[in-house]
């Protein structure tokens, strides 16, 4: 078929050239069977893949060697490919340490998720040692995700308006809601006893990591004691 764009070039040539442009309209025309040329596009499987081996890759070289430390040069070469193919996945490498960052929170709050117990109370209880543990456990995650400056300016800013980690830690706020609403917690909104016993346990991670040279004893005791001593505050508010 010859379509309204040949008509229009051929009716505005003699007849000789005619046949030459319509030779060339039909060559450059793609027929159904014709496959794209260049490299196959990656299947979003592929990509997925790729960033997840990208990010474990850079995992290893942040624990190891610090983030600041580590080039995307260093990162390609981890992963077996060349610096230039890492920015088709990543924007540089604030997303890579983003990515990071998901890994971690993603097994923490597996973790918290999974955990029951008889009360509300308790389970909120069980949920923020839970917490506490995860990071005394792995030192090096809490330094690259709360004490390792931005890559990029705003890194954190945007990470937190992005990547849906505030929702995640929503569950704090569920569990004292379920709490509140058997009694068993008076006083503050859900999720201002939330904010508050995020605070506690951040300060307690803090401490505890970065000052190991200070006797502070047994780290679940210390943060069972510090807990229980934060809920059993809670009092009605005043008139």
């Amino acid at each position: 078929m010859q379509g309204r764009f040949g008509a229009g070039l051929i009716r505005g040539h003699d007849a000789g050239s005619d046949i030459f442009i319509y030779a060339y309209i039909l060559s450059h025309m793609s027929s159904p069977d014709a496959k794209p040329r260049g490299r196959p596009r990656k299947t979003a499987t592929h990509e997925e893949e790729m960033r997840q081996r990208i990010a474990a890759a850079a995992r290893e070289l942040f624990l190891r060697d610090g983030v600041d430390a580590v080039s995307m040069r260093n990162i390609a070469g981890e992963v077996g490919c060349s610096p230039m193919a890492l920015y088709r996945y990543f924007a540089g490498k604030q997303e890579i340490l983003w990515q990071v960052w998901d890994l971690f929170f993603g097994e923490l709050f597996a973790r918290l998720e999974r955990i029951e117990a008889e009360t509300p109370r308790a389970r909120l209880e069980d949920i923020a040692l839970a917490y506490l543990d995860y990071w005394i456990e792995h030192p090096g995650r809490f330094l690259i995700v709360f004490l390792q400056k931005d890559v990029a300016p705003d890194g954190t800013r945007n990470y937190l308006a992005s990547s849906g980690i505030v929702e995640r830690f929503d569950l704090i706020a569920r569990v004292a809601a379920d709490a509140r609403a058997q009694g068993d917690l008076l006083g503050a909104e859900p999720d201002a006893i939330a904010r508050g016993l995020l605070c506690v346990m951040q300060g307690l991670a803090l401490n505890l990591i970065t000052i190991p040279e200070y006797p502070w004893g047994d780290a679940r005791a210390l943060g069972r004691m510090t807990v229980r001593s934060y809920l059993a505050g809670l009092r009605p508010a005043a008139d």
